[in-house]
């Protein structure tokens, strides 16, 4: 297969994960637009709400990663019985683990999470009582993760993006209706938002076991199927989707972490403000990054599974220059107009001038972060799992939480010492990766 042809490949997977993934943060910028017509305080509450719910949601990471990645194996081998098992099985245990761990985990958690983040009592009140609206949902958010990790399996993005897009308009909606009231519908404030998302998200469940069920999206999973124990898939799905799931919880922990240090500094709620509004806009730039692993990591694990390594292993360059380029458009965009993008959601101009100072710091290191993200997909499809995960979390404890304290805290940089901190966390992180990937010992690995 020459390398147009896999250009091709790669971008017809990745560009409705790019679009998927903005409509997820868009979500959330919406969220945060509402929100912010209540008041700094509510921001500041829905932002450090979504870094409690990040923390906790990442374990679905581990079974849709891991799951996505048998799948396009078996994908590749032509494997139509192992692709249905697989996906019935990693639904049914994500339902599992919603409703067991992850619900209970999170209600009887979030408190506790906020206030040892340093959020003032308003700040805290709110916050718990958006996330409990947040984690009585979660079997229905982590269903739809799981559906959309099918799709990705088997190549199938357009459908998942097709169905985001219906939950998503519908999410908007009921998020306005329930935040501000209307007619017999009372306005709920920030805890409306919660809701919004927990009735749309239910809605999407429904189709989503529709989809997964039907021959014509090439999965036809019988999630009777799923109740039986399959201890060997449990290992693979573990072995490759929980390092991921582990990088995620080490994010988000070094996210709180950050929060953290900027509650330290003076004026530090508008500096909360400014943060949760510049690391959601930056969320679209990230997941630009996140695409492309996801669409390397199919494709190295297809040619893996039809037995073409060179393949693979080009799967994997094209997809991080394509995300490189990709994300230096986006960059150049954050660099050109942040006080634009800050005055979206706030009219406050405190937090306007903080957002300024962080969208032209951290714009500088966006493509070489989406460059490591690809490569470290790379090696997740062909098996490598634990190489990403500690060289992502070197650059998220050491470099981002503890530069951040240095640069911000120590140095008094203050709010731009945590920008500078991300920034140089993309180095950190891509230097490895690729030296590792170019190393080529992912190919001998069976998994």
């Amino acid at each position: 297969m020459d390398s147009q042809s896999e250009i091709r490949n790669v971008w017809r997977i990745a560009w409705p994960v790019i679009i998927t993934n903005v409509l997820n943060v868009l979500v959330g910028l919406v969220d945060l637009r509402m929100v912010g017509a209540l008041g700094v305080t509510e921001i500041a509450a829905v932002g450090m709400g979504r870094q409690v719910m990040n923390l906790v949601f990442v374990i679905m990471i581990a079974i849709s990663g891991g799951s996505s990645v048998v799948i396009a194996r078996a994908h590749g081998a032509g494997d139509i019985k192992g692709i249905s098992s697989t996906a019935a099985k990693s639904l049914v245990y994500m339902a599992f683990t919603a409703v067991v761990f992850v619900m209970p985990l999170g209600i009887l958690t979030d408190r506790a999470f906020l206030v040892a983040l340093g959020g003032a009592p308003e700040v805290v009140e709110l916050g718990t009582s958006y996330l409990n609206v947040i984690f009585l949902g979660s079997l229905f958010t982590m269903f739809n993760f799981g559906v959309s990790g099918v799709l990705l399996g088997v190549g199938r993005t357009r459908v998942s993006l097709v169905l985001l897009l219906a939950v998503n308009a519908l999410n908007i909606g009921l998020n306005y209706l329930f935040i501000f009231g209307a007619g017999p519908v009372p306005a709920m404030g920030i805890v409306g938002a919660a809701w919004g998302t927990f009735v749309s998200r239910g809605l999407g469940t429904l189709a989503g076991i529709w989809i997964v069920m039907s021959p014509r999206f090439g999965v036809t999973a019988r999630l009777r199927d799923g109740f039986s124990i399959d201890t060997r898939l449990m290992g693979q799905i573990i072995r490759l989707g929980g390092p991921r799931s582990l990088q995620g919880i080490v994010r988000n922990f070094s996210r709180l972490l950050t929060i953290r240090v900027i509650t330290l500094l003076a004026g530090a709620t508008a500096m909360v403000s400014a943060y949760s509004v510049g690391m959601q806009v930056r969320m679209i730039s990230t997941f630009v990054g996140l695409a492309f692993m996801q669409a390397a990591a199919v494709r190295v694990g297809f040619n893996m599974g039809a037995e073409r390594p060179d393949e693979a292993e080009r799967s994997g360059w094209i997809a991080a220059g394509l995300a490189a380029a990709l994300m230096t458009v986006v960059a150049v965009v954050m660099a050109i107009i942040p006080e634009q993008i800050m005055g979206f959601f706030t009219n406050d101009e405190s937090v306007i001038a903080l957002g300024r100072s962080f969208f032209v710091v951290v714009a500088l290191s966006e493509p070489i972060m989406a460059f490591a993200l690809s490569i470290g997909g790379a090696l997740r499809g062909g098996g490598d799992s634990i190489s990403p995960f500690v060289y992502g979390s070197i650059s998220d404890l050491l470099v981002v939480a503890a530069a951040g304290y240095l640069f911000a805290v120590t140095l008094g940089f203050g709010f731009a010492g945590i920008a500078a901190a991300l920034a140089l966390s993309a180095l950190t992180r891509a230097i490895p990766t690729v030296l590792k990937y170019r190393q080529g010992k992912w190919r001998a690995i069976a998994i």
